[in-house]
């Protein structure tokens, strides 16, 4: 074995790195916009659910199903190619599916399909019975028109003004083929 010194002007000697030990790790960013978009995924959706889905003449399991292959089909992905891309953990990518794609992209399908019509159809049916719940007023009609659809037989007493016999309602077939509720009047 050779000579072995550890003085002090041996490791003196030697060269000193000038940066870090360990190098930068690439990968997940802290950002806010994932949680900004979320937020306004679940306002977007709730507001949808209030207006155009009520007028949109689908079953609610249906429109449940669309609504969870939105949320979910971001997730069938490859996490490295869209989520850590985007800079989100996967936790995060999941939940931003969850609650922005999912809420966002369903609401997109029902308002391109309300807005989206074609010739609207006026037709006039007699109420039966008018039920009043709380805040909302339910015309059953004679001849059970739109009987599967609770919510597009509703509206609010405020926007009412006199309950008539006969309801002209206004129906037309929608983008993707769903029938959407234009307009109801009561004719006195």
């Amino acid at each position: 074995m050779g000579k072995q010194r550890n003085n002090m002007l041996s490791r003196a000697s030697r060269s000193v790195p000038s940066t870090h030990q360990h190098t930068n790790v690439h990968g997940v960013r802290e950002q806010t916009w994932p949680g900004t978009a979320m937020g306004i995924g679940l306002f977007i959706g709730m507001f949808s659910l209030f207006t155009v889905a009520p007028w949109t003449l689908i079953d609610v399991p249906l429109l449940f199903r669309v609504f969870l292959v939105m949320c979910f089909a971001g997730n069938l992905l490859p996490y490295l190619r869209s989520g850590l891309w985007l800079g989100m953990e996967r936790l995060e990518w999941f939940l931003f599916n969850l609650l922005a794609v999912g809420p966002i992209g369903t609401s997109v399908l029902l308002w391109a399909n309300f807005f989206v019509h074609g010739t609207p159809i006026v037709t006039t049916h007699d109420v039966g019975i008018v039920d009043t719940n709380g805040t909302l007023i339910t015309y059953n009609f004679k001849d059970n028109y739109l009987e599967g659809f609770p919510f597009a037989r509703s509206t609010y007493k405020d926007l009412v003004g006199p309950v008539g016999r006969t309801i002209e309602i206004t129906e037309a077939q929608g983008l993707f083929g769903y029938p959407v509720v234009l307009k109801k009047e009561v004719i006195l």
